[in-house]
């Protein structure tokens, strides 16, 4: 086999569309040369990360290695010095005391390491489920307060594939109501496929008849459904008998938060959302089990509007950010004055030391290095700068973006 060969078959490198997925043996060239005992790739590239540019434009940052590295020539000397000359960098957690490899940037005024951080994120989110568990109380008060309910609950009876494996139409559908009290409505196995359609279940009525039973037991009532109500009307009107519902009354309108997650609405993550239960290896919203009848998601919405407000105390962060206006961590104005250094690798964090001793920009503000575009073989650094030392006071005071 030839080298071309080999090469063409070898995997290209993987891809992770944010930090928080690349493993901690891979690093890119500036986390290496900004790290605690800086090291230097030695090896290919080994993956890449979304990230940005000094343009805020999109950008692929490429990882090497960990292993594969090996130390810069900077003695223990010389690291020791730049350690007592170096005032802008942070390295130990705030909340932990983890003594980290790479410098901790700035967090609502706390330096966290990546599991502290972590551990922080998930606090906030359980925060912003015990807010949106009160709303969604306030969403069930208001079903049972709207007058004639009907709870519906559907599931499919599904038909065997093609041979190719193309998906057929569903055979027959239940469908389970109850009403505002848990009182049964209806308990229906209807029809969906055709005369000679075979595999349907024998003790399912036609389509006819179960589409005038829907028809009248949601006429004037509020329907709240889970399951796909919207499939079997679909079918019993390419079936000849479609089924005619008035529109539910129309919601009325939460509060947006400009900053805050958006949550679905469906009546199936509501009950996710109130149950609130966060996977413990991943922090993910736990999919709950099924309440699988009309009479128990009957339960579970009156147990939702005698919720009361309890669960981690505190405002999350996307109210906060609400609350004061703020822009969005790690955009561009989070800060009055942008100061940004051209030139050789090093420059722009031995001129972050000297600025942060003076109190010229703020501590851990640091981003970079990143290539320069406009001067070939030179690096970019950023930094936050404070404006009320950088801007003269003959600016009447305004700070502008740098």
């Amino acid at each position: 086999m030839t080298e071309q060969q080999m090469a063409h078959e070898q995997p290209a490198p993987p891809w992770y569309s944010r930090w928080s997925e690349v493993p901690w043996t891979l690093a890119s060239k500036s986390q290496m040369a900004r790290a605690d005992l800086p090291r230097e790739p030695a090896g290919a590239v080994r993956g890449y990360v979304a990230g940005r540019d000094f343009r805020d434009k999109e950008m692929d940052v490429e990882l090497y290695d960990v292993r594969e590295s090996k130390p810069t020539k900077a003695s223990g000397v010389q690291l020791a010095s730049a350690e007592v000359r170096r005032s802008a960098t942070v390295r130990v957690c705030t909340d932990c005391g983890a003594q980290c490899q790479l410098p901790l940037s700035e967090r609502q005024g706390r330096y966290l390491c990546a599991m502290c951080w972590r551990i922080a994120m998930v606090v906030d989110t359980q925060i912003e489920l015990r807010e949106r568990r009160v709303a969604n109380a306030a969403w069930a008060r208001s079903l049972f307060a709207s007058g004639s309910l009907a709870v519906v609950w559907v599931e499919l009876v599904d038909a065997e594939p093609t041979p190719s494996g193309r998906k057929r139409p569903p055979l027959a559908a239940r469908v389970h109501v109850v009403d505002e009290n848990g009182k049964r409505l209806l308990d229906l196995l209807v029809r969906l496929a055709g005369p000679r359609t075979k595999g349907a279940p024998a003790d399912a009525v036609p389509p006819e008849v179960g589409g005038t039973k829907l028809g009248k037991v949601f006429a004037g009532r509020r329907r709240v459904v889970w399951g796909p109500l919207q499939t079997v009307l679909e079918r019993l009107s390419e079936l000849g008998h479609p089924v005619e519902l008035e529109p539910n009354p129309p919601r009325e309108p939460g509060v947006w938060h400009r900053y805050g997650r958006n949550w679905p609405d469906g009546v199936a993550d509501r009950y996710a959302q109130w149950r609130g239960e966060l996977d413990p290896a991943t922090s993910e919203l736990r999919t709950p089990w099924p309440p699988g009848t009309a009479d128990r998601l009957w339960l579970c919405l009156k147990r939702m509007a005698e919720t009361v407000d309890v669960g981690r105390p505190g405002e999350s962060r996307g109210r906060r950010r609400q609350a004061e206006e703020q822009p969005p961590y790690g955009l561009v104005g989070a800060y009055g004055v942008r100061v940004a250094v051209t030139g050789p690798a090093g420059a722009g964090e031995r001129l972050a030391e000297l600025l942060a001793a003076q109190e010229a920009v703020l501590p851990a503000s640091l981003v970079g290095p990143v290539p320069s575009r406009e001067v070939p073989g030179a690096v970019v650094t950023y930094m936050a700068g404070r404006g009320d030392v950088l801007v003269p006071a003959s600016a009447g005071g305004t700070v502008r973006e740098g």
